[in-house]
């Protein structure tokens, strides 16, 4: 039986949100003194919406497949897997630039290469999306250094 992709995603998100929830429960402590909700909200905030959407994506997916149950096109289309492959690369180059050069030097440069690798078929003008890189980059240091008060990374060459 060929399930829709809809609900085998939503299969593989209820999967991975219990494995995730085990993992929360495993790994997350919190003091003892603590009056807030501390560092376990956020996650099990996550793994609810993870949960509740991968529900209801098995729900579309089976749904759908009552109405018509041709298979869906694959996954991915043609070329798609070498997309993601090199997508995955420029985030773990992306993570190794940080660690060196810092976020202000690797962030206009990731975000430009961000926008030329999710562009599709989109011409688009090179000043243009440098300028939206560095505003990017400088509001997302903005809004974690200044509204959420968290260090960002300097990089080993800089300290």
């Amino acid at each position: 039986m060929k399930m829709k992709r809809d609900a085998v995603t939503g299969i593989v998100g209820i999967v991975a949100s219990f494995i995730y929830l085990i993992l929360i429960q495993v790994q997350t402590t919190q003091p003892a003194n603590l009056l807030e909700p501390g560092p376990r909200l956020f996650p099990y905030v996550a793994f609810c919406v993870v949960l509740l959407s991968s529900i209801m994506l098995l729900r579309k997916g089976l749904v759908d497949w009552k109405k018509d149950p041709k298979p869906d096109k694959p996954y991915f289309p043609k070329g798609g897997k070498k997309k993601i492959t090199i997508s995955y690369l420029l985030l773990v180059l992306t993570a190794v630039c940080i660690h060196v050069f810092g976020f202000l030097i690797t962030a206009p440069f990731a975000t430009f290469a961000f926008i030329y690798d999710l562009r599709g078929e989109t011409k688009l003008k090179p000043i243009p999306t440098a300028i939206i890189s560095v505003i990017v980059a400088g509001a997302l240091y903005a809004m974690f250094v200044y509204g959420f008060q968290v260090r960002l990374p300097a990089g080993i060459l800089f300290k």
